[in-house]
């Protein structure tokens, strides 16, 4: 049952509660997202859904989605590192020129190289994963499971990190 509020202590609450990405505009989902909140819990219902769809996903599919994690993992560790090269390059003296030449060489440092061994690996396991699950597959079933849409999401997971982090991306070459 609503309870009776104030203009102002409505919009108050509509502004703090309601509009969860505070663009100043309530959407359907918004709404009912505030609306069931005793009963749900909106980061629970995106864990629970998430693990309901892996609990009986097929060996195979498991293990590409591991090896896109490794890609990632790999992504965030070459990410951080030319952040903090690019901060420190900044730096007047020794210290800034040193790091400029570190940046340069970052394309062809470990960090690199461990980020084309784990992309390559992940194409390996979601080209694997496609050919037994993808529509046309070996163990396609239409309408029975839904692997192909997770081999869908795989493939175009996998073909944005190769589109930045690929062999010849512009992301390996020194700025």
């Amino acid at each position: 049952m609503p309870t009776m509020l104030t203009a102002i202590v409505r919009k108050q609450e509509l502004r703090e509660k309601v509009d969860a990405n505070g663009d100043s505009f309530i959407s359907f989902l918004e709404y009912l997202l505030y609306q069931y909140r005793e009963f749900c819990n909106p980061a629970d219902f995106v864990e629970r859904s998430l693990t309901a769809s892996r609990v009986d996903e097929h060996p195979e599919i498991a293990k590409a989605r591991a090896a896109l994690d490794d890609v990632t993992q790999a992504i965030r560790a070459y990410e951080r590192e030319k952040a903090r090269l690019e901060a420190e390059s900044k730096q007047p003296g020794v210290r800034g020129l040193g790091a400029k030449h570190t940046l340069a060489q970052l394309a062809a440092s470990p960090l690199a190289e461990k980020l084309n061994a784990s992309l390559i690996k992940a194409e390996a396991a979601v080209r694997l994963a496609t050919k037994k699950f993808g529509p046309g597959g070996s163990e396609y079933e239409p309408g029975k499971d839904q692997s192909s849409g997770t081999v869908f999401w795989l493939n175009r997971d996998l073909e944005e990190k190769r589109r930045m982090y690929g062999r010849r991306a512009s992301q390996f070459q020194p700025s």
